[in-house]
């Protein structure tokens, strides 16, 4: 991840609670620190990831200078199960 790169994970800390994270590599010692994150949790990987991308289109927003708007785009894994692996957490 690049200093300039905001990355959207999405977590399953609790089975069936998931929660949405903007990460930035902010730190010298390149770990990412949360930038943004849910407030509560989610009913489902795709709420999450939605709201997350949400989240990253209002940070474009806000740090568009000329009007024009960026395309925010998401990834969405369509392996089966892959969300629903039983592992929980983050998913690598």
């Amino acid at each position: 991840m690049s200093q300039d790169n905001i990355e959207l994970m999405v977590d399953e800390p609790i089975p069936g609670h998931y929660y949405w994270m903007l990460l930035k590599e902010e730190t010298p010692d390149h770990h990412p620190q949360a930038v943004d994150y849910a407030e509560g949790p989610l009913p489902s990987y795709s709420a999450a990831m939605m709201a997350g991308i949400a989240a990253l289109q209002r940070r474009a927003d806000l740090r568009t200078d000329d009007g024009s708007v960026p395309v925010v785009t998401g990834f969405i894994d369509p392996r089966p199960g892959f969300a629903d692996s039983g592992r929980g957490g983050l998913h690598h």
